[in-house]
This record gives C-alpha cells, sequence and structure tokens, in this order.
C-alpha cells in the first residue's frame, strides 16, 4: 500500500462506504464486512475467531517543534484467535496470530521532535509483519494462565483501560519502561518470545509476571519480523500484582533486565563505562468518578514510573486524564478526554548534556485533548489536539503545537 493510497484514496471512498447498504448481520453489526455471507459464523463456530482494524491518522503540526508540516499515516490490524476446545477438545486452550502493517510518515520524528512521541502508531520504517503469535492454556476456571510465544508485553502490562482513549504515545505504556533496553523493551512495534504467567487468587486480584527475550527484532532490520537469540540479549523480566473492584484498578509493577547495561556517566580505573542491570517500578490506577449510567461517567486515571537514572535519560515519568463517557446529549458511546503527561530528566543525563554544552531542560510535558465518537456502528473519528512543552527537553526547540485524527474503520 502507498503513502498516497493511505491518506487520500481511504477518505475519498469514506462518503460512499457510508451510503452503501449494511452489510452484516447482527452478530457483526459493528463491522463494514459483516458475516462474509455466513463464513464468518461458521468460522466461529469451528474455533477460528477473527479481527480486522484499520486506524488512518493525520497530524498537523502548527508551530514549534522542528518544522511546522503535516504527515499522515496508518495501521492495520488483523488477529485471528483459534479456540482449543472446539478445534482440537482442549479446554482452556487458545492460540493467537496477529499480523500488523504500518504506513506512511512520522509526525514526531519529521515536525515536533518530542522524545516521548506523539503518535502510538508512528513506527520508525513503514513495515509489515507477524508482530504476535503465542498459545495460552487456562486452568482451575480461569484461574491460572499460561501464555508462551511472541508476546507484546503491553498487551497487558502497564494498562489502565481509560487512558486507552489517547492518541499520544505514552498514554498506552509509561515512558519510564518505554526508553529501556536495545531497540526498546517488547512493546508495539517490536516483541519478542518470552513467558507469561498469570494468576487471578479471587475476581477482583491478580498477580502476573512475564519473561522475554531482551533485545526485541533485530536492531540492524527494522522492518519485518526477526527472532534472534543472542548470547548478550539477556533477558526482561516484569512482575505485576493488581486489585480491580468493580471500575476501578490499581497495580504495582518492576521491571528487570538480566544483561547489563552502561553507565552514562561513571567509568571504572580503565576509564571504560561501569555497567548495572537497568531496572524500575511503577504504580498504576484508575477509576470511575461519577456515575451516570452502567456505561456512562467520568473515569480518571494516574501513573507514575521510575527507571534507573545512571543508565536512563528520564528518572521518572507520569500520566494523568479524565474520560467522559457520553459527555453530550444524544452522544451515549462519544468519550471526551483530557490528559497530561511527562518525563523527568536524570542528574546524569543533564551532566552529560551540560558537559557538551547543549540546552537542555529539566522535563518535557504534554497536554492532548481528544473526542472520539462511532459515525456509523464500524466507522470512529477521533479529532485530536496536543500541546508539547519542551520537545526532547531540547531548551532550542520551541514549544509545539500539533492537530491532528484518527479515523477507525472495523471490518
Amino acid at each position: 500500500m502507498s503513502h498516497h493510497i493511505s491518506k487520500y484514496a481511504l477518505l475519498a471512498l469514506l462518503p460512499a462506504l457510508a451510503a452503501a447498504p449494511a452489510l452484516a448481520e447482527d452478530a457483526y453489526a459493528n463491522t463494514l464486512t459483516g458475516d462474509w455471507n455466513g463464513y464468518r459464523t461458521k468460522l466461529e463456530d469451528a474455533g477460528i475467531s477473527t479481527e480486522l482494524s484499520y486506524k488512518a491518522h493525520i497530524f498537523n503540526n502548527l508551530s514549534g517543534g522542528l518544522k511546522e508540516g503535516t504527515r499522515a499515516l496508518d495501521n492495520l490490524d488483523v488477529i485471528a484467535t483459534f479456540d482449543g476446545e472446539k478445534i482440537v477438545g482442549a479446554k482452556g486452550l487458545s492460540a493467537t496470530i496477529h499480523l500488523l502493517n504500518n504506513n506512511g510518515g512520522r509526525p514526531d520524528g519529521d515536525l515536533v521532535g518530542s522524545a516521548q512521541g506523539i503518535d502510538n502508531i508512528e513506527v520508525p520504517r513503514a513495515t509489515g509483519k507477524l508482530f504476535q503469535a503465542f498459545v495460552q492454556q487456562n486452568l482451575f476456571d480461569d484461574k491460572l494462565s499460561i501464555l508462551a510465544g511472541l508476546y507484546a508485553l503491553d498487551s497487558e502490562f502497564y494498562i489502565t483501560d481509560s487512558s486507552g482513549l489517547f492518541l499520544h504515545s505514552t498514554f498506552g505504556i509509561g515512558t519510564d519502561i518505554a526508553q529501556s533496553g536495545v531497540n526498546g523493551p517488547t512493546i508495539f512495534p517490536f516483541s519478542s518470545v518470552g513467558t507469561r504467567i498469570r494468576v487471578n487468587p479471587t475476581d477482583t486480584t491478580y498477580v502476573q509476571a512475564a519473561i522475554l527475550d531482551g533485545v526485541p527484532g533485530d536492531t540492524d532490520h527494522l522492518s519485518g519480523t526477526h527472532i534472534n537469540f543472542n548470547e548478550n540479549d539477556g533477558l526482561l523480566i516484569v512482575g505485576e500484582a493488581g486489585y480491580t473492584p468493580e471500575g476501578s484498578k490499581i497495580a504495582i509493577g518492576s521491571w528487570y533486565y538480566t544483561e547489563k547495561a552502561q553507565h552514562q556517566i561513571d567509568v571504572d580505573a580503565d576509564g571504560l563505562p561501569l555497567k548495572e542491570h537497568n531496572q524500575g517500578i511503577y504504580v498504576i490506577g484508575e477509576t470511575k468518578l461519577y456515575k451516570e449510567t452502567d456505561d456512562q461517567g467520568l473515569s480518571g486515571f494516574a501513573r507514575f514510573g521510575f527507571a534507573n537514572a545512571d543508565i536512563n535519560q528520564f528518572d521518572y515519568a507520569w500520566s494523568t486524564g479524565l474520560v467522559y463517557t457520553g459527555a453530550f446529549p444524544t452522544r451515549d458511546e462519544g468519550q471526551l478526554g483530557f490528559g497530561i503527561t511527562g518525563a523527568h530528566n536524570g542528574n546524569d543525563y543533564l551532566r552529560t548534556q551540560a558537559a557538551s554544552a547543549t540546552p537542555t531542560d529539566k522535563r518535557e510535558t504534554s497536554f492532548e485533548l481528544t473526542y472520539s465518537d462511532k459515525l456509523l456502528p464500524w466507522l470512529t473519528i477521533q479529532p485530536d489536539a496536543q500541546y508539547v512543552i519542551n520537545p526532547s527537553t531540547d531548551s532550542s526547540i520551541d514549544n509545539a503545537f500539533v492537530v491532528g485524527s484518527r479515523l477507525t474503520i472495523d471490518f
């Protein structure tokens, strides 16, 4: 798919798609392609469920940042889930295959220059790939779950549901852990092989842990799927425990790399950089602040994480926000959100910048205002505005004001 197709052809087709007769059966009324003349239901009855979702973003940097301009980008997710009980008679067994394809520009990398990112589908290089492929076995009435395969950490760890509305990158997984590791941790768009175990002692508590290859993908080849096991990769170990009463969640997590990383400043007697393990800790929480109905009302979230300042640029990062579902009359599913996120430079990083006479601020802070609503059961539009203070904490870069939108089609 070319970038021009991503930017213009889809948008040109939308009026025709909206005017077309509904294709979906009741079970698939929220999808554009419906029940595929009954084949989708037959597949599901046989144990194979499908999910296809396309997102198109366009962002315009109106002022500040690296330069003014517009970039468009897109993301296609194709997910197939296999029910082991229906297919082979194995209760609690399932498998998932997740393909993704990304095209288009880099609104942050080209225009804004933020250290935290502004767009959660921006990738360093356009690519199609196998993103996740894993098997999962649930036991003891789902109180124990064991997963193994190609796996993305941000699918289950460091998650607050209400923050998922926002387009800014760090509302997915926190900047504190997102900055870690060679090629980053195992999160979008790079995943690695590993295993995850989850225990649910009660209906409202859980403990989960994951052990994964410490270097996802291939640092020399950023496109495509690459599974490499090198002796110096080490492992990324992550644990999280949470309490999830109705409408709320509070959790604490930690992460640790078995392979040591270089200090930014400290050296040994031979002048070589000292090394130590990279690690961090985070706390996340959300709750319903005002309940209008079961599905409508005001939710709030807060997330805070620390990272090893000897190794990483940012020693801590945080985000917080409010989301109102059904904020406008007759728009019961519409979601209005306002969020703030920030990352603070560690002392060692500031010292390295001072030594090179690089003008540097202590922190980067971003504000986001967004609204998401369904125009059709399968079509969602989401206008968005962001203001980034101190992009990349570089004093020479002016604050950036960015407006954009997301278009989502569920097939």
